[in-house]
C-alpha cells in the first residue's frame, strides 16, 4: 500500500521549518519536510568538540540556551515535547566593557546604579518608565528606548545591549527585532509588563540547545536530509511542484522555510515580485571563536561581557560556560567570542591571535587558549530595520496563493519570538 502523498511541503529543516511541521501535524496535515544540509535544526544545533585529551565537549553552533517564561508558545513547547532541562543555578558576572574599563552590566539595577556616565536625572526618569503612554507604530530601538527609559540610558547602556544580542546598532533596527517589546508596552510597559508576564529564565535542554530540534525532527518522523530544492513551478489546478535533488513532488501548500537570499531564488519564476523584496532583506554575517582556557578563580558560574561599540572595533562581546556545564569539558572554562555583524572588524581582529589580544585588554584575568576554533555564521542575524512589517505585508500581497515564507529574518532572531509567531500563522492557516 503506498502512503498517502503529503498536503504542504516544508522547503527547511532549520528550527522554522521544524516548529512549522511540528503545528500543522498536530493539526491533522501531511507534511513533508526537506532539508538540504545533513543535519537539521539550522543554526540550532550542538556540535561536538572534543577536549584537548579527547574529553566528551560541545558547544553551540547558535544560541547558548533559551529564554524560557512560565507561558508562551516556546514554554508550551518543551511541555509537549516532554523536553528536560537542565536545572537553573546562578550566573557568574555579567560586565560591558566602556571607556576602557569593565563595569556591571546595567541590565542589572546595581550596574544601572553604579554607571558613571548616568546623571541622578537620568535615573530619576527610568522611574517613570511605567507612566510612559505607547508610541508610534514605527520605531527604532533607540527612540523606544529612549521614549520609555529616557535619553541617557538610551545613549550610555543601550548600544552595548543590542550589539551583543542583535549586533547592529540600535538606530538601524525597528521594533520587529525584538516583539516582546510590544508585548510588554502593550500591558503596561518594561517593567509592569515583565511583572504581569512572569519571570524568564535562561535555560538549555539536556544535551544542549540543539536537542530543541534533534527531538522535534525525532517526533515528526517526516524530515527528509541532503534534499535540495532546485525549482518552483506552478501547476493549472493551484497546486505547486517542487523539483529537486531527489526528484519531483507535488502539493497545495508549500512553505518556505528558507532564509530570505535562498527564497528569493526559489520564486525568481513563479513570484519575481516577492523574490525582489526577498532578496533585499539585509543579513549580518557573525564571526564566533571558541576556546577554552585555564579555569579564573571568581568564574566558576561562567560570565557575560559586551563590548561598547565602537571600542571594542569589532568585537562585540564573550560568554562563558558554568565550570559545572555538561557541555564544556571538567576543569577547562569556555569561552564564546563574538564579532562583526553591523561593524566593521579592525584589520587585526580577523584572526585569533589579535582577537585574543583584544578580548585580554577586558578581560585581562584570562589565560591563553589550551583549544580554539571558529565557527563563522554566514548571514546568521537577520537586520530587520524599521519598517520591517510594511515589507512583510507588500511580501503577503505578492505571494501566490499557497506559497508562504517564514524564519527568523520575519519574526526576529529569538527563538521565543520565532516560536509564538510560527504558533500564531499555523493556528491562522489550518483555521481556513
Amino acid at each position: 500500500m503506498t502512503s498517502p502523498q503529503p498536503d504542504t511541503l516544508i522547503l527547511g529543516g532549520g528550527l522554522s521549518g521544524l516548529l512549522a511541521a511540528w503545528h500543522l501535524q498536530r493539526a491533522g496535515r501531511l507534511v513533508d519536510v526537506g532539508e538540504a544540509s545533513e543535519a537539521g535544526g539550522g543554526w540550532v544545533q550542538t556540535l561536538p568538540w572534543p577536549g584537548p585529551n579527547g574529553e566528551p565537549g560541545h558547544l553551540e553552533r547558535g544560541p547558548q540556551g533559551l529564554r524560557v517564561g512560565r507561558t508562551g508558545a516556546l514554554a508550551e513547547l518543551l511541555r509537549d515535547l516532554d523536553l528536560p532541562l537542565e536545572p537553573t543555578t546562578p550566573k557568574g558576572p555579567r560586565w560591558v566593557g566602556k571607556g576602557g574599563q569593565r563595569r556591571l552590566s546595567p541590565a542589572s539595577l546595581k550596574g544601572l546604579l553604579s554607571d558613571p556616565n548616568l546623571s541622578i536625572g537620568d535615573l530619576l526618569r527610568l522611574l517613570a518608565e511605567p507612566f510612559i503612554g505607547p508610541g508610534p507604530e514605527e520605531e527604532n530601538l533607540h527612540a523606544f528606548f529612549a521614549r520609555r527609559l529616557g535619553p541617557g540610558f538610551a545613549r550610555e547602556c543601550l548600544p552595548a545591549l543590542v550589539a551583543g544580542v542583535l549586533a547592529a546598532p540600535p538606530e538601524c533596527l525597528g521594533l520587529a527585532a525584538l516583539p516582546r517589546l510590544r508585548h510588554l508596552e502593550a500591558k503596561g510597559g518594561l517593567l509592569l509588563g515583565s511583572l504581569r508576564d512572569g519571570p524568564e529564565r535562561t535555560r538549555h535542554p539536556v544535551g544542549g540547545t540543539g536537542a530543541l530540534a534533534r527531538t522535534l525532527a525525532d517526533r515528526l518522523a517526516c524530515v527528509r536530509l541532503g534534499q535540495r530544492a532546485l525549482r518552483l513551478e506552478a501547476l493549472p489546478d493551484g497546486r505547486w511542484r517542487v523539483h529537486g535533488t531527489d526528484g519531483i513532488r507535488e502539493a497545495a501548500t508549500v512553505v518556505l522555510a528558507l532564509p530570505p537570499a535562498a527564497a528569493a531564488t526559489l520564486l525568481e519564476g513563479p513570484a519575481p515580485a516577492a523574490a525582489q523584496l526577498l532578496a533585499a532583506m539585509p543579513a549580518l554575517d557573525l564571526r564566533v571563536w571558541h576556546s577554552r582556557h585555564a579555569p579564573v578563580p571568581g568564574w566558576e558560574r561562567g560570565f557575560g561581557l559586551l563590548i561598547h561599540p565602537p571600542e571594542g572595533r569589532g568585537l562585540l562581546g564573550a560568554v562563558a560556560l558554568a565550570g559545572d556545564d555538561p557541555r564544556g569539558v571538567p576543569g577547562l572554562l569556555q569561552v564564546r567570542t563574538y564579532l562583526g555583524g553591523a561593524y566593521p572588524l579592525a584589520a587585526d581582529l580577523t584572526a585569533w591571535p589579535g582577537i585574543f589580544q583584544e578580548l585580554r585588554r577586558w578581560l585581562p584575568e584570562l589565560g591563553e587558549p589550551v583549544q580554539v576554533r571558529e565557527e563563522p555564521c554566514p548571514g546568521a542575524f537577520p537586520l530587520l530595520a524599521p519598517g520591517h512589517e510594511t515589507r512583510l505585508a507588500q511580501l503577503d500581497g505578492v505571494l501566490p496563493q499557497g506559497l508562504h515564507w517564514l524564519g527568523a529574518a520575519r519574526s526576529g532572531p529569538g527563538l521565543p519570538d520565532l516560536a509564538e509567531a510560527i504558533a500564531a500563522w499555523a493556528k491562522t492557516l489550518t483555521a481556513t
